[in-house]
């Protein structure tokens, strides 16, 4: 086998090995998500795997330094690589089966999973290189030179097998296919390295799943929409009682809902945010601007134009979306009309950043995989940022989930919230594991309802009234862009839980 070839088959090899773990995430997404553990459950499998594969593969080919044994091992990888998108549905959903996954259970069962679906390829992917070198040394002198190109032509491989899935094949031909354009890659070089028909015959098997394979990525008898995003694995469900639900990866918590008629419901926080205006200290202010990031599928600008607008003809609503495949979604199932307000495809940040003006409330409602607050938004220095861009009697509103007031996740973001603002509130919502959180620089405040304020709204006017309460000081950490462990607390509070029985 000539040393073209082999600097060849290195490097599509080693653009095998980084479209395995650029698309391992996408498939895990929509059972176990995205977070961080999740990630570094990823990572630190493939390094386990190639770790076994390099010291395995190094005695095999000074055991037996033989083409036929490489190419045979990257061959069986491809067909490995082939029915991953098949055993990983059945894999994952047997170990999802019966949990919404607390992130500890998630955690640990991505593990196992991980490990079953994806170390196998890898391990033997790995034995390429040791194997490579072996077979392409002929004088000892050369073995600097050869070594060097070897991993040189690799690592490329490995460049390409890590942008081209992610900015052009993962978003353009979805997950599945990419991973079966790598295995048809692998197949094909294999079978030209063993010059036998029956390996190359093989690549059949990819290329009829690519025409004919299953298109669901999670099947549910209830789904009505669903697709990979480049953020997330996005579903939209119907439910029994007749509301819609917008679910994200492996389906722990709605992001977005649209209940028959608007319907108001006490353990809702996001229906306690309609209150808002009508706490402030000037009264009513018009107009009213207000910036919610984080819309998914724009239950708050529906609740805000059906329930609000009328009260306040010159509420201007403005909903800030990062994933622009999740923006179409409210016309299309959540019940907008495109006449509640404009949507932005932006990062919160990004968006607070590109604004001249100034707004009257900033509700922050952005969630990753299940009940994490993406730590960028929640930080001392992205307060600052949202008060920078507040009137003077505006206000911040987010929902921070938390088993109970002592909670240092939620006492975090007390902390942080004080250091920003004059002016801090919370709010525990009935029936929930829901706490609002309000910053101002100016008091809120709690009189008669407004008369103007529909019946229906009064209850939860009436709850403002009865359990809101000023925090001036808490012993909480101060999360900072430097260091905001969000999840880490977050998984804290919930194996705490556990620990003690209440989950």
């Amino acid at each position: 086998m000539s040393k073209g070839f082999m600097y060849f088959y290195v490097f599509f090899t080693g653009a095998a090995v980084m479209s395995i773990e650029m698309t391992a995430s996408r498939l895990i997404a929509p059972f176990f998500g995205t977070s961080l553990m999740v990630w570094a459950n990823i990572i630190g499998i493939i390094l386990l795997a190639m770790s076994a594969g390099y010291y395995i593969g190094g005695r095999w080919a000074d055991q037996t330094p033989k083409p036929a044994i490489l190419f045979s091992i990257s061959l069986i990888s491809g067909l490995l690589l082939t029915v991953i998108p098949l055993i990983s549905q059945f894999t994952f959903g047997l170990l999802t089966e019966g949990i919404l996954g607390t992130p500890i259970k998630t955690i640990l069962l991505a593990f196992v999973g991980t490990l079953l679906v994806f170390a196998p390829p890898i391990f033997l992917l790995a034995m390429v290189s040791p194997f490579a070198l072996r077979l392409s040394i002929s004088k000892a002198e050369e073995t600097g030179k050869i070594a060097g190109r070897l991993s040189a032509f690799s690592t490329l491989g490995s460049l390409l097998g890590t942008f081209l899935p992610s900015l052009v094949l993962i978003p353009s031909i979805g997950t599945r296919n990419t991973i079966y354009i790598s295995a048809l890659i692998l197949i094909t070089i294999s079978g030209l390295g063993l010059k036998k028909a029956g390996a190359l015959l093989l690549t059949l098997l990819p290329l009829l799943l690519i025409f004919f394979g299953p298109r669901t990525v999670k099947a549910g008898p209830q789904v009505v929409w669903e697709k990979e995003t480049p953020y997330q694995y996005v579903q939209v469900v119907k439910e029994e009682d007749g509301s819609t639900s917008l679910i994200y990866n492996e389906g722990g918590g709605v992001q977005s809902i649209a209940r028959p008629n608007h319907q108001l419901l006490p353990q809702d926080y996001y229906d306690y945010y309609l209150i808002l205006p009508f706490l402030r200290e000037t009264g009513k202010e018009y107009p009213f601007q207000t910036w919610i990031l984080g819309s998914a599928g724009g239950t708050m600008l529906g609740q805000f134009n059906y329930w609000i607008k009328s009260i306040l003809p010159q509420l201007s609503l403005t909903g800030v979306e990062i994933d622009p495949d999740v923006i179409p979604l409210g016309q299309k199932y959540f019940g907008l009309n495109g006449s509640e307000g404009k949507v932005v495809n932006a990062d919160g940040r990004s968006f607070l950043r590109s604004q001249k003006g100034k707004a009257d409330l900033v509700i922050v409602d952005a969630y990753s995989n299940q009940i994490y607050i993406p730590f960028h938004l929640s930080t001392q220095e992205f307060f600052s940022q949202v008060k920078a861009k507040l009137n003077p009697s505006g206000m911040l509103a987010l929902n921070v989930n938390a088993l109970s007031s002592s909670s240092p996740l939620l006492q975090a973001f007390e902390n942080t919230l004080c250091s920003v603002f004059n002016y801090t509130y919370l709010m525990p919502i009935p029936g929930s594991l829901n706490y609002v959180l309000i910053g101002s620089d100016k008091p809120i405040i709690l009189s008669t309802p407004p008369k103007e304020l529909p019946e229906e709204l009064k209850p939860f006017y009436s709850l403002f009234q009865t359990n809101i309460k000023r925090i001036t000081s808490t012993s909480g950490q101060l999360l900072t862009d430097d260091r905001a462990p969000v999840e880490f607390l977050t998984d804290q509070m919930i194996w705490e839980g556990i620990r003690q029985g209440g989950i």
